[in-house]
């Protein structure tokens, strides 16, 4: 089948500036992300889309194609952004070449996922009958609210019954930005990601982490190196 990793990476960023091709333990954060799509069993076609001349030299360097996006998706501010670009790129890639049979979205700001999540990701949707598959990790957090006259509401759980926290049931789960996969033609119906029969893989919570501010940065660098020695 044609599987095809779409890796977005815009050149702006507010928290961490230039965030794509900073450094992350002596390789460009967005390297990480392309070498596990290359050293997928099943994606056989990995692309990085940028509006930045400096992040697709780097993705060329690293083995992956690179592509330009209009203005129109030069900004990341308007709803479902990533699914519109997403559904563009696909209308691109299929006007020059075959047409595409699954969509893989991984997200640059992810770089401890693992690659065996991402196989088995493909894998739901290529044999196992799901339309769509996300990663999620469990979430066993009690989350609150802020209200508007400045206090503060509990969310998921009574503080009047609050237990020891390993006799809580959870069923939440959280969504970590590392691993989408989707049948094109969910895609290119839906314009969403996300859609038909949905299913999940599980991923660790130091796995997990999503890059947007510098302190995740520094995490995720001090993880790699520890997990180097």
């Amino acid at each position: 089948m044609n599987v095809v990793a779409i890796i977005p990476a815009r050149g702006g960023s507010k928290g961490i500036p230039k965030k794509n091709i900073k450094e992350l333990a002596g390789k460009p954060l967005v390297a990480y992300t392309i070498e596990q799509a290359l050293a997928s069993r099943h994606i056989t076609r990995v692309v990085v889309n940028s509006d930045d001349v400096k992040i697709r030299d780097v993705a060329e360097r690293y083995g992956a194609e690179s592509m330009d996006r209009i203005e129109e998706f030069h900004h990341d501010n308007s709803t479902q952004e990533v699914d519109r670009l997403l559904y563009w790129i696909v209308e691109q890639l299929e006007s020059e070449a075959e047409k595409i049979d699954i969509v893989v979205l991984l997200y640059p700001t992810a770089p401890l996922r693992d690659i065996e999540s991402i196989d088995k990701a493909i894998t739901m949707v290529v044999e196992e009958g799901y339309d769509s598959v996300l990663s999620l990790y469990e979430d066993t957090t009690y989350l609150w609210r802020l209200n508007s006259d400045d206090t503060a509401s509990a969310t998921n759980y009574d503080p009047k019954t609050r237990g020891p926290r390993q006799k809580e049931y959870w069923n939440q789960w959280a969504e970590n930005k590392a691993i989408y996969v989707m049948t094109r033609d969910l895609l290119m119906s839906q314009k969403c990601r996300l859609g038909g029969k949905i299913g999940h893989v599980e991923m660790s919570r130091l796995r997990s982490i999503d890059i947007d501010r510098p302190e995740d940065f520094e995490l995720c660098e001090q993880l790699i190196k520890a997990w180097i020695k």
